[in-house]
């Protein structure tokens, strides 16, 4: 059985690892289902969750998508 990696929002911006900030994350969270980031997130209970491969993906696709659209 594989086990995934989950990352509360909290957890996203205090590492380091993104440039987003918690405004930002909050942004994102709400408008998931229009930005193709629904996919990545996990509801449990009131909480969200983020599978941090499936984000890390996502992150990179939003990237991808910006460079075809300016070239």
């Amino acid at each position: 059985m594989e086990s995934h990696i989950y990352w509360s929002p909290q957890q996203i911006v205090s590492s380091g690892k993104y440039p987003f900030t918690m405004g930002q994350i909050r942004h994102l969270l709400l408008h998931r289902h229009s930005n193709g980031l629904q996919s990545t997130v996990r509801k449990i209970g009131k909480r969200l969750v983020l599978r941090v491969d499936l984000f890390d993906s996502w992150v990179e696709s939003q990237a991808e998508k910006k460079n075809r659209l300016t070239t």
